[in-house]
């Protein structure tokens, strides 16, 4: 017989709180079950690593629905409402740029303002079922009679040990299911994707509470010395600095938005180029080719596209340069040039855009004064009579804007099979159209006195596809009086961007070398093969540069 008031008896206190926390934890795993299909998480996963991964979405929505439990049954319905805003800012983020939120992603959410439309592109039928399991969760909440859970002892042991033996079981399922190194580098931020994959997104927001900590210790080790490798690394980098040369023509800097190297190869149904006047600039000039460049981005997309093609240095390990320390002293480019400007067609500045133009050695930013974004035609035109009306060598970096996510703004008309999927699709008919208007200015460009001289650079900020299946991976095209002779590579880092085009304007000289290799280079093949720096030392080092704005003044720091 039970005695009144024994919490680990058989009460209606013990049943209703059961009935409670199942539903809890059942909506929860339901949402874990949809934010999956929406972002195809399981597709990187086989049968083995699924069953395992399940398990943990069944103990950590049992863990958080123990959570939202213990409070008022107003506040377990709040938890439920949030954990839907969060899962669908998740889908949102994932489809944009395939790979999950992070710190600095969340801590950028004022940087959205003017891109509403590309975000509500992403809503789709499926998230709304996210809403309606709240809702039904909610109803059966109100329905059950109110109790207080909370002294209901038995229900709370009894689902700590459930939580304990789920996790047991999935820990050991992944210890016998491993995944790959090759599989999991098929994903931009693999790491980051393989642990939503076979974790629970629940547990999302403990890998951003470790972000925000590894931030703070990034923070610590810029305060200290250089270590002796780095010391040699800086030595043979960052060399006194020299007079430069003067630029003989002008620097055309084309950074177009997730422009990669398969629609280079990529042909529609009547076998005609999806990219006929690129393909017909590489093919008709002396020029250095890379195929296959592996950018190099971390949390800042196109902002760090921009700073590691700009600059040299290559992204924080944790943070957004261009954000957190926009206004840095940067080595450049565009220092050398006595005329230099950012066409931007966005209305809004975002990644502090305004402050890093400066920072970046340019002297006037352009963009669209109305309320309104530039088009790549508009873009293209406008970067054509600015130079038209230059009267000493300018540097100019043009930013696209029409092959961005969702790839609906402009597009042209080709006839594609089922072979590619509809985003695909989508892709292919944006980068036909920025092909094109990108064509009408080189073409301009052949026969215009003001280029007889001048360096043409054409690539990508980054990529959006995973890396697989031949995707992923970006061109990089650079036309320059100095090459005289077509130099192709298949593949390269991001890296070896900035000191290659520092050797097409005549300036190798320069204090500041780059943390790649120059692909103009006699020994460039060589050094491709066994780098000086290696991708993780140049990550390393470039985060203490940034944090300790040591191009301020280098020389105090050595």
């Amino acid at each position: 017989m039970t005695m009144h008031g024994d919490s680990w008896g058989h009460t209606n206190v013990n049943k209703h709180a059961c009935i409670t926390l199942s539903l809890l934890a059942a909506a929860l795993f339901l949402k874990c079950v949809i934010l999956r299909r929406c972002t195809g998480a399981d597709n990187i996963l086989d049968a083995g690593q699924l069953c395992s991964a399940y398990l943990s979405i069944g103990a950590a929505a049992l863990g958080a629905g123990m959570i939202a439990w213990l409070p008022k049954r107003l506040y377990a319905i709040l938890f439920l409402i949030l954990t839907d805003l969060w899962f669908i800012a998740l889908i949102w983020y994932y489809a944009a740029n395939n790979a999950w939120l992070n710190a600095q992603a969340v801590f950028s959410i004022s940087e959205l303002r003017g891109f509403e439309s590309s975000i509500l592109a992403y809503l789709a039928w499926p998230q709304l079922l996210l809403p309606l399991t709240t809702f039904l969760a909610a109803y059966l909440l109100v329905v059950i009679p109110a109790r207080k859970p909370a002294t209901s002892l038995r229900v709370l042991a009894a689902n700590v040990s459930t939580i304990i033996i789920l996790w047991l079981f999935a820990t050991t399922g992944r210890a016998y299911f491993p995944q790959s190194e090759e599989d999991k580098m098929q994903s931009f931020h693999a790491e980051r994707n393989f642990y939503i994959a076979i974790h629970s997104p629940l547990a999302h927001l403990a890998m951003i509470a470790k972000e925000i900590a590894q931030d703070s210790f990034f923070r610590w080790n810029a305060l200290r010395p250089f270590s002796e490798r780095e010391k040699t690394i800086l030595a043979d980098i960052h060399r006194p600095e020299q007079h430069p040369n003067e630029p003989q023509g002008h620097l055309v800097y084309i950074l177009v938005e997730s422009l990669e190297s398969w629609p280079l190869e990529t042909y529609d149904d009547y076998g005609r180029d999806i990219c006929p006047c690129l393909n017909a600039y590489i093919n008709s000039l002396p020029r250095l080719y890379v195929k296959e460049i592996e950018t190099q981005q971390v949390y800042g997309r196109s902002g760090d596209g921009q700073l590691i093609t700009q600059t040299g240095l290559l992204p924080l390990s944790s943070g957004i340069a261009c954000r957190q320390f926009g206004e840095n002293t940067y080595p450049n480019l565009a220092h050398f040039y006595a005329n230099s400007a950012v066409l931007n067609p966005y209305f809004v500045p975002v990644w502090n855009q305004k402050v890093v133009t400066h920072s970046y050695g340019f002297q006037r930013l352009i963009s669209p004064r109305r309320f309104r974004n530039w088009n790549d035609s508009i873009l293209m035109v406008e970067t054509q009579r600015f130079l038209t009306h230059a009267k000493a060598p300018t540097a100019v970096l043009v930013l696209t804007i029409d092959t961005h996510t969702p790839f609906r703004t402009r597009q042209d008309t080709v006839t594609l099979d089922n072979r590619f999927s509809e985003t695909e699709k989508a892709y292919l008919r944006s980068v036909r159209y920025t092909d094109r208007q990108i064509g009408a200015f080189l073409q301009w460009a052949d026969t215009a006195a003001v280029m007889q001289n001048a360096t043409v650079v054409i690539t990508a900020d980054h990529n959006h596809f995973e890396r697989r299946d031949g995707k992923g991976l970006c061109p990089f095209i650079l036309v320059s009086p100095c090459i005289t002779q077509s130099v192709s590579y298949l593949n390269a880092l991001q890296m070896d961007i900035f000191p290659t085009v520092l050797h097409a304007i005549g300036q190798s000289s320069y204090a500041w070398r780059g943390l790649g290799v120059d692909l103009l280079d006699a020994d460039a093949p060589a050094m491709l093969q066994h780098r000086p720096v290696s991708a993780r030392e140049a990550y390393a080092l470039s985060d203490k540069l940034i944090r300790m704005n040591y191009f301020a003044n280098p020389c105090s720091k050595r």
